[in-house]
Formats: structure tokens, C-alpha cells, sequence
């Protein structure tokens, strides 16, 4: 059995951090709702979208573990416990670095999207010397 959680991040915030005199520009330039939304507001909670889904993908990541151990017959999380059951310490922290390399290559596949789509956010001025 699979289960699909969605976590929605609330980007009230991020609208909310939106300068209000872009908000106010663009109205007074007669700019249609939608374009202030897309042109705006969206760009403005790109930040925080990506920082909620990093944060989230590691949440994620647990969830599926804690789930494989409660009721899980195939997984990780199965070859974990039934690892610790017969003593494989071996096999038990070959998945656990298995997670772990799961969950990184996770975070900076997000990072790397975030890269892609924010390159002139703040967060990313610093980095560009690499």
C-alpha cells in the first residue's frame, strides 16, 4: 500500500513580504490582477515555497521510514528492522547510509531547481563564484 501526503506551505507570508510598492506600482500602471499575482506575489514566494519544500523532503524522507517500520513488508525501513531482528548490524547501517544518501541527493536536487529558478535571489549572490 502506498500513501501520498502533500504538505501545502502556507505562502501568506511570503505574499505578505512582497514590497508594497511593487503591489502599489503595478496598480497604478493598471496591471490586471493575474499579472500582479504572476509577476509579483509568485516571484516574491518562490523563496519560501523552496525553502518549505527542503525542509519538507526531510520530513518526507522520516515519514517513509517510520511508515516502513510500523507497517511496512518491503523497503528500507523493513530491511532496517528485520536487520536489527537477526543482528546484521552490517546490513542495517547499509541502509541507514542508503537514507541518508537518498535524502541528500533529495535536498540539492531541490537546491539545484532553486538555483535554476531564483538566480537573482539573495541567496544565490553568494554562491556564484563557485
Amino acid at each position: 500500500m502506498r500513501i501520498l501526503v502533500i504538505f501545502a506551505h502556507p505562502l501568506d507570508d511570503s505574499y505578505g513580504a512582497a514590497l508594497r510598492d511593487m503591489i502599489d506600482l503595478a496598480r497604478s500602471a493598471r496591471a490586471p490582477r493575474r499579472d500582479i499575482m504572476m509577476k509579483v506575489r509568485f516571484p516574491n514566494a518562490l523563496p519560501s515555497l523552496f525553502a518549505g519544500a527542503k525542509i519538507g523532503i526531510s520530513f518526507a524522507l522520516i515519514g517513509a521510514i517510520v511508515g516502513e517500520f510500523v507497517a511496512g513488508e518491503h523497503g528500507l525501513g523493513y530491511v532496517i528492522l528485520t536487520s536489527q531482528a537477526t543482528f546484521n548490524s552490517i546490513r542495517a547501517f547499509a541502509a541507514i547510509v542508503v537514507f541518508g544518501v537518498l535524502g541528500t541527493i533529495m535536498f540539492f536536487m531541490i537546491e539545484a531547481v532553486e538555483r535554476w529558478m531564483l538566480p537573482w535571489h539573495v541567496s544565490q549572490r553568494s554562491q556564484k563564484g563557485r
